[in-house]
């Protein structure tokens, strides 16, 4: 148990470095990024993907790749969608105070980082419980259930 808190605490903070460079890269964008898609990555879906993760897969590179991954894009879209709660207003007000994206990206970033830790601790605590599920005899059908469940969430947008 302890090599698998290891290799999720790894997963998740080299997935939160990514994700942080790549939300902040779409913040310094001019367009407006739909991050719907994204939507994709709640809890129970990510929940259900680390239980057949861990069932299906086996340890080495690949389940490396798979689970930094899935760490990137939870913690982009937690990342995304806080930044882009900030009222409209305020966020043309602050690039019409003569700041700068680059600045603004900045300030965004550093606004939501208590959301970001905790966006962390989240995914590493949902995938700690996702290990012990995936070692029982029905590994297969909770991670199914939970990832149909997420997805009826997304599709009725009750995330």
């Amino acid at each position: 148990m302890l090599d698998v808190t290891f290799f999720t605490l790894i997963t998740g903070a080299v997935g939160l470095l990514i994700s942080i460079a790549l939300a902040f890269l779409i913040v310094i964008s001019k367009t407006f990024f739909k991050y719907g898609t994204f939507r994709f990555f709640n809890e129970l879906i990510v929940l259900g993907l680390g239980i057949l993760g861990w069932y299906y897969i086996p340890k080495g590179i690949l389940q490396l790749f798979f689970f930094l991954i899935l760490s990137t894009l939870y913690q982009l879209y937690r990342i995304i969608r806080d930044i882009y709660s900030i009222d409209t207003r305020f966020r043309i007000l602050v690039l019409a105070l003569g700041k700068d994206r680059f600045e603004y990206a900045i300030f965004s970033i550093k606004r939501v980082s208590k959301r970001i830790i905790g966006s962390f601790f989240k995914y590493f605590a949902i995938l700690i419980a996702a290990y012990p599920i995936s070692q029982s005899l029905h590994a297969e059908i909770v991670g199914v259930i939970s990832l149909l469940v997420g997805v009826i969430l997304v599709l009725l947008k009750l995330d």
